[in-house]
């Protein structure tokens, strides 16, 4: 027990033995001792606190062993292992039940060609595609556009269809990237072809010295696929009609890919080929191949294990003349008839650029 003095900031204190004299202590004095105390008592704490949540803390050399039966224990949040991660990460593709990959969307109008065929008439063989893939009588609700596109010219372009095709709830995303096998930054070329959209817009320098250059970042896209697509959340309503009397096969979901990507194709098509990810999570695919020279040196680009993590990703080198490029495109197209079980069929050569300008007006209802 102590009592405070008021003229020298002293403390007095005795015993509970009847004979011990008073003593008098400075605060000075006793406070370190305390703190001290109060130090080892939170540090023995701490060391106990940490036995009990990580076994691989204790002495593996000891020679008790509790004959009790084994309790798992708690796990640290920084383990591997989270016991709270319990509910699926949301992916960008859940509630869709179609989807489409528009590599290379440029001015978006294969998106209009899939939402509003009424507006392009001449545009004839697009029609027959999408109604062979996603049948003819499809619900616009039911679709999901996933557009990459990564000139900065056309970015007003796609914000503007975001927000165009969301007045009457059709989801469209706009992703201002790169389509690659890996993460990082590439040197594009503005081509000198602004009167054609730049379709020319990609890692070729067209037109020597008068190509601007621009960089853009880049994504692998089996990585994109396996984080924001395989596993989605299926909608529970589908407002389509498919199968049976109304044609575009059995209804079910599908993933159809377009690939019009300026020779980025020598990247991004054999990185989705030899992943698995083209034969598990692709039922259609079709676009372009560019009859350009390939130089590509090997590249320890940034890439996803098969943990999660990212790491290093040593691609291989790859130099093809021109005449020797479409040998290359024919021998990698053959490898789609030899895997069994594959969803992917074929790469099926296709670009329709009737519409190439649009020219059918964005109307907002708003305005």
């Amino acid at each position: 027990l102590f009592s405070s003095t008021t003229e020298d900031n002293l403390v007095e204190s005795y015993s509970i033995h009847p004979h011990m004299p008073r003593r008098r202590i400075s605060i000075s004095t006793v406070l370190p001792t305390i703190l001290f105390i109060a130090y080892f008592l939170h540090l023995d704490k701490k060391i106990l606190r940490d036995v009990a949540f990580d076994p691989a803390s204790t002495s593996s050399s000891s020679s008790t062993k509790s004959t009790a039966p084994h309790t798992p224990l708690p796990l640290r949040p920084n383990t591997k292992t989270n016991i709270n991660a319990t509910t699926p990460k949301s992916k960008l593709a859940d509630d869709c039940h179609h989807i489409y990959l528009d590599l290379g969307s440029n001015i978006g109008i294969h998106s209009r060609l899939l939402y509003q065929p009424h507006l392009y008439p001449h545009a004839l063989k697009s029609k027959f595609l999408f109604d062979q893939q996603f049948g003819p009588h499809r619900h616009n609700n039911d679709l999901c556009v996933f557009a990459f596109e990564p000139n900065p010219i056309h970015r007003e372009r796609h914000v503007n269809l975001t927000r165009y095709f969301a007045q009457w709830g059709w989801r469209y995303h706009y992703l201002p990237f790169a389509v690659s096998d890996s993460y990082g930054n590439e040197t594009f070329y503005h081509n000198g072809d602004g009167h054609k959209e730049e379709i020319g817009f990609g890692d070729h320098r067209l037109i020597g010295k008068g190509a601007v250059e621009e960089v853009v970042p880049t994504i692998r896209l089996v990585d994109w696929i396996r984080e924001e697509v395989r596993g989605r959340r299926l909608p529970k309503k589908v407002f389509g009609k498919y199968g049976g009397i109304y044609g575009g096969g059995d209804g079910k979901p599908k993933v159809v890919v377009k690939m019009d990507i300026e020779s980025m194709e020598y990247r991004v098509l054999p990185d989705l080929m030899f992943s698995g990810v083209l034969c598990q999570e692709v039922d259609f695919i079709y676009g372009e191949f560019h009859d350009w020279p390939v130089d590509y040196e090997p590249h320890g680009g940034r890439g996803r294990g098969n943990a999660g993590g990212i790491g290093n990703r040593i691609r291989g080198e790859l130099h093809l003349k021109k005449g020797e490029v479409m040998n290359f495109q024919r021998e990698l197209i053959k490898a789609f008839d030899s895997v069994n079980d594959c969803r992917t069929r074929e790469f099926f050569y296709f670009d329709d650029e009737t519409y190439a300008h649009d020219g059918v007006p964005l109307i907002f209802l708003d305005t």
